[in-house]
């Protein structure tokens, strides 16, 4: 096609025509030059070479780079694609580590190329790299550089304030944070509108990962999942989904215990956990609006100058939900011993006079009541405690672990005058043990402590109570629990008879088989045994034991459990996790069935583990094992209903 043509189509003379092409067109109305320049475009008119490197005339190429760490990279080249075709040019790309130098060397090859325009990803004015080359940003940093010219951009910061708001607009006040550092505007955002909101609202938790590996092997979800928190905001799809997996390990239910919502939405979000709500954040939109605007921009022959903003959104789907009532928790009192353990590892727990060498051995916090405190409190349950220490330094270790493990210790008293009790235990290879206890400070815990403690009975709904301190102590706290209604659940260790007098205010009798029949005497059967202890009065007996489950008896069942399939290599301390288990799960309002079966599952991680306290499972732990617990809870359900 000939200037004459041109000049034809657009009813000009020819020498307009070559003043438009040729940039001196000042005296040209911008009507007739835009008429002109359409026709041109329109029939890819090329008057000659040496007019190739004027602004108007370049090759029909746009340029774009984006930054090798955004996953939306993709999806921004195919929209801008699809914007410029359309008008007779094509996209060519680069994508960089965002560096200056990977930026200034990808600007540097696009020029050689005669590109029209660019469309960059950089929230920096790169001018010094682009020179007059008609350039437009795109960003999802609200706070770019005023200096850059043209730019469209998304902001981070707001997405991460609309998750924040949505989220407590349910009702949410603990919430956690999960994004990559570069995204951390996220987390200020979603800190911004926890602070517009004020108490009780806060950001409970939050982390940022150098990458999604370091988010996943790290501490990351560990840190922010976790019982302190309610809902999270995900930093991209990618952290929503390992967020999803790792609920789903941990027993944590979406939404019902853990509400979700992404920052950015993908597909795959759709049918994570039955539906992930996201903040949109519409990069698409955002690079086809840009590069419609740069076309816009080089065919009117003027420089870009246009910042504008593309709105977020939300995609709800069925990931939040109001937080869940926290459980009808009731007060859990534990009055008992509190030793400092010695453990030591044999090949047979030595009789007669044998002497043998140890394997191995361990010092740590014990004590059936402070074992029993301790796993109340890492399972989440109201505890506090009554016992007694002496001034050492056992004394403050062993108090120490009562406060790190959340029990309240203001009915703790100090004696002055005995040692911190010790507790010497053997555990041969089969994972059985033998222990010999020093009660030292325990004795001393008598009635008059526990009257100075009265409150705490009355705040409380269950009291947990073992033997290794006095008859007299133990039988004083029986009748205050009782007359506070209390419900006794009593471990019979190191006793062998108990008080008929008292029996009649135990609700819950927990022995081991051994100490069923140190109580009772003689040749019946465990379940004869069983059924006269309820006519002397006790309500339910629960007799552990060990591998071979346990055996629930009260008025209205007769039922043995089998044990959780795990491998003992100490047996220390599953009866104390399995009495302070079956405490938690009734004070929230679990069946008796079900937190027998819960509290079995309990001890059975325990004993797989060397040690008492720090053997203990938390409520994380062992809501890995929730589904199992329901299965096997449904299957003793089933048979109990056809017998």
């Amino acid at each position: 096609m000939t200037i004459q043509e041109i000049a034809a189509l657009a009813n000009v003379s020819p020498s307009t025509v070559s003043k438009i092409v040729n940039g001196k067109d000042k005296d040209i109305s911008e009507a007739t030059r835009q008429r002109v320049l359409k026709i041109i475009e329109e029939n890819n008119y090329v008057p000659y070479s040496r007019y190739r490197k004027e602004e108007h005339m370049r090759q029909r190429l746009i340029g774009m780079i984006l930054k090798d760490s955004y996953s939306y990279a993709g999806r921004m080249l195919r929209s801008a694609e699809r914007a410029v075709i359309p008008r007779g040019y094509n996209l060519i790309s680069r994508i960089v580590d965002g560096s200056p130098e990977s930026i200034a060397d990808a600007v540097r090859e696009m020029q050689h190329l005669n590109i029209s325009g660019l469309l960059i990803y950089s929230d920096q004015d790169l001018g010094e790299y682009t020179g007059g080359l008609n350039t437009v940003y795109i960003t999802d940093n609200s706070g770019f550089s005023s200096s850059q010219g043209s730019t469209f951009y998304l902001s981070l910061y707001d997405a991460g304030k609309l998750a924040a708001a949505r989220l407590i607009r349910e009702g949410h006040t603990k919430i956690s944070c999960i994004a990559l550092k570069e995204h951390s505007s996220i987390l200020y955002g979603a800190e911004e509108a926890v602070r517009r909101h004020g108490e009780p609202c806060r950001m409970a938790a939050w982390h940022t990962g150098s990458d999604l590996d370091d988010i996943i092997t790290g501490d990351g979800l560990e840190s922010c999942i976790n019982d302190s928190v309610t809902a999270a905001i995900c930093g991209s799809p990618e952290i929503a989904q390992a967020v999803c997996g790792y609920a789903a390990a941990a027993g944590i239910c979406i939404p019902h215990t853990l509400s979700v919502i992404s920052v950015g939405d993908e597909s795959s979000l759709k049918y994570a956990a039955g539906g992930i709500t996201a903040v949109t954040l519409p990069f698409e939109e955002m690079a086809e609006k840009a590069a419609l605007y740069l076309l816009d921009a080089i065919s009117q022959r003027k420089s870009a100058e246009a910042t504008k903003s593309v709105p977020l959104s939300l995609t709800e789907r069925r990931s939040i939900s109001p937080p869940a009532p926290a459980p009808r928790e009731t007060n859990i009192l534990v009055v008992g011993s509190l030793n400092m353990d010695t453990t030591l590892e044999l090949a047979e727990i030595p009789v007669d006079g044998e002497t043998q060498i140890a394997g191995g051995i361990l010092t740590l916090p014990g004590g059936k009541g402070g074992n029993q405190a301790v796993g109340s409190g890492k399972l989440g349950g109201n505890v506090s405690m009554i016992g007694r220490l002496g001034k050492d330094p056992d004394g403050r270790l062993l108090h120490r672990s009562l406060t790190d493990n959340q029990v309240n210790v203001e009915g703790i008293e100090f004696d002055t005058v005995n040692a911190s009790g010790k507790a010497f235990v053997y555990i041969d290879r089969s994972g059985e043990n033998t222990i010999v206890v020093y009660p030292g400070a325990n004795l001393g815990l008598d009635d008059r402590q526990l009257l100075r403690h009265e409150t705490l009975f009355q705040k409380s709904n269950y009291c947990l109570l073992s033997l290794e301190i006095s008859a007299k102590a133990a039988a004083a706290t029986i009748q205050m629990c009782h007359a506070h209604d209390v419900q006794v659940m009593l471990k019979p260790s190191a006793v062998d008879k108990l008080d008929s007098s008292l029996l009649c205010h135990i609700h819950y009798l927990i022995p081991n088989e051994r100490e069923l029949h140190k109580i009772i005497p003689g040749e019946l059967s465990l379940e004869e045994k069983t059924g006269l202890l309820l006519e002397k009065g006790v309500k339910n007996v629960i007799v552990t034991l060990g591998k071979r489950g346990c055996y629930l008896r009260n008025a209205e069942h007769s039922i043995y459990f089998p044990s959780a399939p795990f491998t003992a290599v100490d047996t220390t301390g599953g009866a104390d996790s399995f009495i302070s288990a079956l405490a938690v799960c009734l004070s929230q309002g679990q069946d008796l069935i079900y937190s027998v079966v819960y509290a079995s599952y309990a001890a059975g991680i325990t004993v797989t583990r060397y040690g008492v306290q720090e053997a203990l499972p938390d409520r994380k732990t062992i809501g890995i094992y929730r589904s199992d617990i329901e299965k096997m809870y449904e299957k003793i359900i089933s048979q109990e209903k056809k017998q």
